[in-house]
C-alpha cells in the first residue's frame, strides 16, 4: 500500500512539474511573438523616420523650410486630434557632413524631450500617431498623386483613441482631398470609410461583403 501511494504521489510531482513546464514554455512563446511584434513596428517607423531624412537631404533649403512647416503642422494636428493635449510637433533641422540632419521633439504641457526612433517609452501610442502622421506629410509633399495605401495604423493606440484616429484621418483625407485606402482589423477604423469592405475566409476562399 505504502509503495502504491509513493508511485501515485510521485506521478502528481511529475505531471505537476510537466503542467509548470508547458506553462513556461506557452509564456516564453509568448514574449517571443510580443518581442517580434515590438521589432516590426520599431522596424516600420524608423522607416518612417528615415523617409523624412531623404525628402530632407533632397530638397533646396527653401523647400526643407517649407517641408518641416507641414511636417510640424500635421503631426501636431494628428496628436492634439487623437489624445485632446496640448502637443507641439518639433523638426530640428541641422547640417552635418554637408547633410541637413532632422531631429524630433516632442513638446507637452511645459515639458520638451527627444523623440529618437524607434521610440517605445511613450506610453498609450504617440509614437504610432507620430509614425502615422509621418507617413501622411511625406505622402503629401512628395508630389506623387492618388490614393493613399495604409495598413493597420493605430495599433498601439488605445482602444479609447481608436475614434480620434479614425476622425484624424477622414479630416485628412477631405483636408487634402487625398483618398486613403486602409487596411484594418479595428471595426471603429474601418466604419470611416465612404465604401467598407470586410473580408472573410469561409471553407477555405475568401468572401468580400460590404459593412
Amino acid at each position: 500500500m505504502y509503495q502504491l501511494m509513493k508511485v501515485k504521489a510521485d506521478l502528481r510531482q511529475a505531471s505537476e512539474k510537466v503542467i509548470s513546464k508547458i506553462a513556461q514554455r506557452d509564456l516564453l512563446r509568448q514574449q517571443k511573438e510580443a518581442a517580434r511584434n515590438r521589432l516590426e513596428a520599431a522596424e516600420s517607423e524608423l522607416r518612417d523616420f528615415d523617409l523624412v531624412q531623404i525628402l530632407l537631404q533632397q530638397t533646396s533649403e527653401y523647400a526643407r523650410q517649407q517641408a518641416k512647416t507641414q511636417i510640424e503642422e500635421v503631426v501636431t494636428s494628428a496628436l492634439s486630434v487623437v489624445f485632446g493635449k496640448d502637443y507641439r510637433f518639433i523638426v530640428n533641422i541641422e547640417v552635418k557632413a554637408n547633410q541637413p540632419v532632422a531631429e524630433y521633439f516632442l513638446e507637452s504641457e511645459g515639458v520638451t524631450t527627444q523623440l529618437k526612433p524607434p521610440d517605445y517609452d511613450r506610453g498609450g501610442g504617440v509614437a504610432d500617431v507620430v509614425s502615422l502622421a509621418l507617413k501622411l506629410a511625406v505622402g503629401e509633399l512628395s508630389g506623387i498623386r492618388g490614393p493613399l495605401f495604409l495598413d493597420e495604423v493605430g495599433k498601439h493606440v488605445s482602444q479609447e483613441f481608436a475614434q480620434n484616429v479614425a476622425f484624424f484621418l477622414k479630416e485628412f483625407s477631405s483636408k487634402f482631398n487625398r483618398q486613403i485606402c486602409l487596411i484594418t482589423h479595428n471595426p471603429v477604423l474601418a466604419e470611416i470609410g465612404d465604401v467598407s469592405l470586410q473580408v472573410r475566409q469561409i471553407g477555405g476562399k475568401s468572401k468580400v461583403e460590404a459593412l
